[in-house]
């Protein structure tokens, strides 16, 4: 499905919600504000698991000795497989909290890189579930990968998954602060629409 689509789609819900008593709150955001404004969420818990990697793990830690044009591969290779295991994440979130499985879900290339959304409004929690699951599952997972096998793939493994997970930790605040709403994520921006009456 194409953006055009994917918008057509958007402000149907919309007006469908508008005719059920619904008024709406734009809380999106742009992918630039994300990605800094994300980053700085997820950064205490990178010093915090960067500082107990360099104080505890060091010393039994598996450092390669990549560095120039390996090293960069080994990053690249990273950040895509945890690009792609990130979205379907949010998928299998929003699938099972929806109770409604994939058929909610979409998945789309923007600028080279994966992106999911929902296509369905959802109440608070079933949208919160879908939203932290990357970061829940991935996020946790880097860190106990980390502690398991301390060196310098767990350790760029780690600052990627948590830091990719800062947009959504960012959302999730957001979304904390709402009150009895529906909430419909945006099919292209970083955020969503809350709906409340």
């Amino acid at each position: 499905m194409d953006r055009h689509s994917e918008n057509e789609n958007f402000e149907e819900i919309k007006a469908q919600l508008h005719k059920q008593g619904y008024h709406e709150k734009d809380v999106t955001i742009t992918s630039g504000k994300a990605m800094i404004s994300g980053a700085a969420y997820a950064l205490p818990f990178v010093i915090a698991f960067g500082l107990l990697y360099r104080f505890l793990l060091i010393e039994r830690a598996y450092l390669l000795e990549a560095s120039g044009l390996s090293f960069y591969i080994i990053f690249i290779a990273i950040i895509a497989v945890s690009a792609v295991i990130h979205e379907l994440l949010h998928g299998a979130g929003w699938a099972a909290a929806s109770g409604k499985g994939w058929n909610v879900v979409r998945f789309n290339i923007n600028a080279m890189m994966p992106s999911c959304a929902c296509k369905v409004p959802l109440e608070k929690k079933a949208y919160l579930f879908g939203v932290l699951t990357p970061f829940a599952v991935l996020g946790a997972g880097s860190v106990c990968f980390l502690f398991l096998y301390p060196g310098t793939v767990s350790f760029l493994t780690m600052i990627v998954n948590v830091i990719s997970a800062g947009a959504d930790l960012l959302i999730a605040c957001n979304v904390l602060k709402e009150r009895d709403v529906l909430i419909a994520d945006h099919p292209t921006e970083a955020g969503y629409i809350a709906f409340y009456r």
